[in-house]
């Protein structure tokens, strides 16, 4: 008869799916605002000429004005989206990270333990952890370890265009010269959210493993 599944594996497994669902649901939104956003781009749309008589000289181009006042609303969306999308991202990234550490060291959490204040995450300021040999074992060890390499880079070119200098002394010597243009740094979500992901899988992995090596006192 299989050992009894721990009571902490099933919160913390939640624990972890629950943000990555968030961020799946920002990351919907984020692609969302762009699509609209791009949908009312005045330089990809037909000009529609007809005006309307108002008071004084001047016309008014309902068209063009809606337009405007649309495209005004989708980029402040879109700009907002992408903040929210990143952030959670990054948070679903360190999060996991971090407690599969903490099973890595024996530790039984219940739950992702992340700081969440005015509907933002206050991420981890240090750089994801390297865990490829302790990961040994999984499969997908190496691509989890491909994976933070990407996110180390993109949070460095992100660092540099928003002029937050301070990251190049965390990650040190880890990273080569990498691109820090802004449609690089742009893919910092993306990437943060593939490694939590791939990190969550590794979750499971080494919880099936620890299942079938605890005595029934632990569990």
């Amino acid at each position: 008869m299989p050992a009894p599944t721990p009571v902490w594996f099933h919160s913390l497994t939640e624990s972890v799916y629950a943000l990555g669902a968030a961020a799946r649901e920002y990351r919907i939104a984020d692609q969302a605002a762009r699509i609209a956003r791009w949908n009312t781009d005045p330089t990809r749309l037909l000009p529609v000429d007809g005006v309307l008589s108002a008071p004084g000289p001047d016309f008014f181009r309902p068209h063009d004005d809606a337009l405007w006042q649309l495209g005004e609303l989708y980029r402040d969306l879109e700009s907002r989206t992408k903040r929210l999308y990143e952030n959670t991202a990054l948070a679903y990234a360190h999060g996991t990270a971090a407690v599969l550490e903490s099973v890595l060291k024996g530790e039984c959490p219940r739950y992702v333990g992340l700081s969440h204040s005015h509907g933002r995450y206050t991420v981890p300021g240090e750089p994801l952890p390297d865990l490829r040999e302790a990961l040994g074992e999984w499969a997908g060890s190496q691509r989890l370890a491909g994976l933070r390499d990407e996110v180390l880079k993109r949070e460095r070119a992100h660092a540099a265009v928003n002029g937050l200098d301070w990251l190049d002394d965390l990650v040190g010597d880890e990273v080569a010269e990498v691109d820090s243009s802004p449609q690089f740094a742009a893919g910092l979500a993306d990437s943060a959210y593939a490694y939590g992901e791939s990190a969550e899988s590794a979750l499971h992995f080494l919880l099936l493993a620890t299942r079938t090596t605890r005595t029934p006192e632990e569990h």
